[in-house]
This record gives C-alpha cells, structure tokens and sequence, in this order.
C-alpha cells in the first residue's frame, strides 16, 4: 500500500508522541512569513508580508501548483483570532498555478494565521502557522 505524502508524515508525527496535534504539524515553515506543504500533486504555499501604503495593514497570498492528478474545486482561506476567512471557489486542472491575495488586513499582534485550501470530496489542508512577529 502506497501513503500519501502527507498521510506519511503524519504517521510519523503520531509515532514521534506529537499524538493530538493540529493538522498543521504535517507542513513545514520555509521562512519567518512563509509556510509551504506538499501534497500528492503539488506544493500550497502561504506568504504574508506588511502592506507598502504606509497603513500598517499586511497581505497575505496563498498559491497551488498542481502538478498532476485530476481537476479539482477548490477554496483558499486562513484561520486568525478564531475566526475563518475565506475566497470563493475555483477550479484547476494538472500543469496549473492558482493563487489568491487577501490585502489590508489588520494583523496586529503575534498571533497564528494558518493558512487552508478546501478541496471538495478531498478535505482541507492545513499550512503551518505564520505570524508578524
């Protein structure tokens, strides 16, 4: 039986004693505002950064790179202070880039923002938390 990249490193997490953890633990940070996961097909990426415009508001992006397996329908959001926000829908086939920007967003202490991409009939899948700080 072949795992899923994902279903692997979970499965070590679990036999590392990180029983309980978010689904979050199965990606890693690529940088202090840049958290990535591979998947079966491709690799989501979650970047945030502070806005240019002198308001002190920050941006955020997430992207996928599907690099093969069916076309999905999919939804790209993030978790923050409790609350979920979110895009509307879109599909994307294999060999596609998708990306969405969430700007003038008010991150104002150190608190997680944990990225998500929802695909329907397969779940949602979790990045590692960035922060501001």
């Amino acid at each position: 039986m072949k795992l899923r990249p994902v279903l692997a490193i979970a499965g070590a997490l679990l036999a590392a004693g990180v029983i309980g953890a978010p689904q979050a633990m199965a990606s890693g940070n690529a940088g202090q505002y840049w958290s990535v996961t591979e998947l079966t097909f491709g690799k989501f990426n979650t970047s945030i950064g502070p806005q240019n415009d002198g308001t002190g508001y920050w941006w955020m992006e997430e992207s996928y790179g599907k690099a093969g397996g069916g076309t999905i329908t999919a939804q790209y959001g993030f978790n923050y202070h409790g609350y979920s926000y979110n895009k509307g829908w879109f599909t994307q086939s294999a060999g596609d880039s998708s990306y969405e920007t969430f700007s003038d967003l008010g991150f104002n202490d150190c608190s997680n923002v944990v990225g998500w991409l929802k695909v329907q009939n397969q779940g949602t899948f979790y990045n590692a938390p960035v922060t501001i700080c």
